[in-house]
């Protein structure tokens, strides 16, 4: 009885995961776009989702690099095409980009992630390998950055074109819990900022 509900609760966390609370993340920041507006979202922790909701024209479009070489074991070069069946380009629907969790502060993580002080990260220019970020903080900036290699203010293109969903799951009495839900919700959606390949 105790792993069915136990199994029922994943389910249900998955379901309320796949719904968009924040359709552009505009919403949370002052109009200057360089801070979160403090109460907007949960000082606790959880799992989050990333959605690209902007029009689906701009991922498909050939200003967007959807090719990228990862390392692999022994320092192979792995490639990867994100092609429109990965992003589920024909849905129409939003795409979900980046999976994440967090023990106890969504806010500071997800701001974290948007790194609101700069226009950009990484110089402009296209470059397939995967580059390191510069924090291991801030992985929705870096892929958005490599999707987008020429866009000279990411910041704008994020806040303008992505949501957020999330499921509060706060403290350490939930530590396994996020674990096996992020797990299930990378699994199933296979959002494109988190593929990584074993060393």
């Amino acid at each position: 009885m105790r792993n069915t509900l136990q199994s029922h609760l994943f389910e249900r966390w998955y379901e309320e995961l796949c719904r968009i609370k924040i359709n552009s993340l505009k919403d949370i920041v002052y109009s200057n776009n360089v801070r979160l507006i403090s109460n907007r979202l949960l000082k606790k922790g959880g799992i989050y989702t990333f959605w690209w909701t902007g029009k689906i024209t701009m991922l498909a479009s050939n200003k967007s690099n959807r090719n990228i070489i990862l390392k692999g074991a022994g320092g192979k070069s792995i490639k990867l095409l994100i092609d429109d069946g990965w992003l589920g380009i024909e849905s129409n629907l939003p795409v979900p980009l980046y999976v994440g969790k967090n023990a106890s502060d969504l806010s500071k993580r997800i701001g974290q992630h948007l790194r609101l002080n700069s226009k950009r990260m990484f110089p402009i220019g296209t470059n397939i390998h995967k580059r390191k970020a510069p924090t291991t903080s801030c992985q929705l900036r870096a892929g958005i950055e490599h999707i987008f290699p020429n866009e000279k203010d990411t910041r704008n293109l994020i806040l303008e074109n992505i949501g957020l969903s999330y499921v509060e799951l706060h403290g350490a009495e939930h530590s396994a819990n996020r674990f096996y839900l992020e797990d299930l919700a990378i699994g199933r959606m296979k959002p494109v900022i988190n593929v990584d390949i074993e060393r």
